[in-house]
């Protein structure tokens, strides 16, 4: 299976280019520094074929599409992983830019990469795109209350739910094609910009979501789902 994987440098992207690449697999990380892609070309030596495009750019667009062009004529999964943390909580206080940043990675950066991936996308025998998502982007929850007291960002949880609505954009266009696209929520992870009540290392979610991509029987496509655990409510 020929896998690209966005935001593959570190974190969750780094762990999932470790799954799928152990498993067998070939690997596109996209990264977006040239220190980046010399850390993925020494660490992976076989079947990883780094590659090198800001998703904040258009110009992306080209640059996956060239870069992928030397190797394969498909790719058979998609995984949206790229992100950036928001940080101002009140409304006061919350910065126009940090809100267009976080749009521009979270929601663009899936608009260019799959625009970028498609014609690939399109070969491939049971093509699927998964967007890595938070608990944060669902309306349901949120409405419920269940962040109030977490003093999670506005521009976090805004570009999470835009994402959604992309997700299920993408689905309902190309259902028939068929492209499978699904949204996830990997779990609590523990990192840097972690939340307060995280519990899951980056390598562990990593473990969980290859285990349930390859052996899932379900129809995932068009649902938001947090990997081995549950279906979620948008």
């Amino acid at each position: 299976m020929n896998v690209l994987i966005t935001g593959g440098n570190r974190g969750l992207g780094l762990e999932l280019v470790r799954e799928f690449n152990k498993n067998g697999h070939t690997v596109f990380p996209v990264v977006r520094s040239k220190e980046s892609l010399v850390f993925l070309t020494e660490e992976f030596t076989v079947r990883c074929h780094p590659i090198l495009a800001d998703l904040s750019k258009d110009e992306s667009i080209e640059e996956i599409n060239f870069q992928i062009s030397a190797y394969v004529n498909c790719i058979d999964l998609v995984i949206n992983n790229a992100g950036i943390p928001g940080k101002t909580y009140e409304i006061e206080k919350i910065d126009t830019k940090e809100l267009m940043d976080l749009y521009n990675i979270h929601c663009l950066g899936v608009v260019r990469t799959v625009q970028a991936t498609i014609t690939y996308l399109r070969k491939a025998t049971n093509p699927h795109i998964i967007n890595l998502s938070s608990r944060l982007g669902s309306l349901s929850k949120v409405s419920s209350g269940q962040f109030e007291k977490g003093k999670f960002s506005y521009s976090y949880r805004i570009a999470k739910a835009a994402q959604n609505m992309l997700t299920l954009c993408l689905d309902q266009e190309l259902r028939d094609i068929p492209i499978s696209v699904t949204a996830i929520h990997p779990g609590k992870l523990q990192t840097s910009s972690g939340a307060y009540d995280a519990d899951m290392s980056p390598e562990d979610a990593a473990i969980r979501i290859y285990n349930w991509l390859l052996k899932s029987k379900q129809d995932i496509s068009g649902k938001f789902i947090e990997p081995l655990v549950a279906e979620m409510s948008w």
